[in-house]
């Protein structure tokens, strides 16, 4: 799919901007911006789960979700233990909550990716092949992949979880993960 992508900063208050606060009113990311939308005013959206389904829907050549009604709800569940209970409380606006020492704010972020990654290691175990779910890569995968990369940003590795360890390694043989990798789309002079 044809796109180009914007850097928002979430680092130095960009996310704040009132050009982004009409994108997204809580200043996350992602958000698409939908230059096809028939209505200009309504051409925005957020969420990367709504993002994902949306392309998936309209775009998808290779099927991110199972057709099998049970696999595609072991699919989302995994989805949502990513999405909802494991990386929005590592976020940056939540660590800065919890703590103004790094120190503090890495510990908080390793716990939660920790119990995350051995619920989901546990939880896949009912449903995984090659991937999470089955033999093909879907949007489980999508996730979990992320959300080890920001494991690792926080000193955890998945030493304790061979199941993901062998699910993130087949993930990372796939032509598409070499044309997403975040070093790809690192800002020039970022550093962290």
């Amino acid at each position: 799919i044809a796109c180009e992508l914007v850097p928002v900063s979430l680092l130095d208050g960009e996310s704040e901007s009132p050009e982004h606060l009409a994108r997204h009113p809580l200043g996350y990311v992602p958000v698409l911006e939908n230059l096809d939308a028939t209505d200009p005013s309504n051409r925005y959206l957020t969420e990367s789960i709504a993002i994902l389904e949306w392309l998936e829907e309209t775009h998808s050549a290779s099927p991110l979700l199972p057709r099998d009604p049970w696999a595609r709800a072991q699919c989302r569940a995994l989805v949502e233990t990513i999405n909802a209970d494991t990386q929005p409380i590592q976020n940056l606006s939540v660590q800065l909550k919890v703590s103004e020492n790094p120190a503090e704010r890495t510990a908080w972020a390793r716990h939660w990716n920790l119990v995350g990654l051995e619920a989901y290691e546990k939880l896949c175990a009912r449903s995984s092949g090659r991937f999470s779910v089955g033999d093909e890569f879907t949007l489980a995968d999508l996730c979990l992949v992320p959300q080890v990369y920001a494991a690792a940003r926080n000193q955890v590795t998945l030493e304790a979880f061979p199941r993901l360890a062998r699910i993130v390694e087949a993930a990372r043989a796939l032509p598409s993960h070499a044309a997403s990798e975040p070093e790809r789309y690192r800002p020039a002079g970022f550093v962290g």
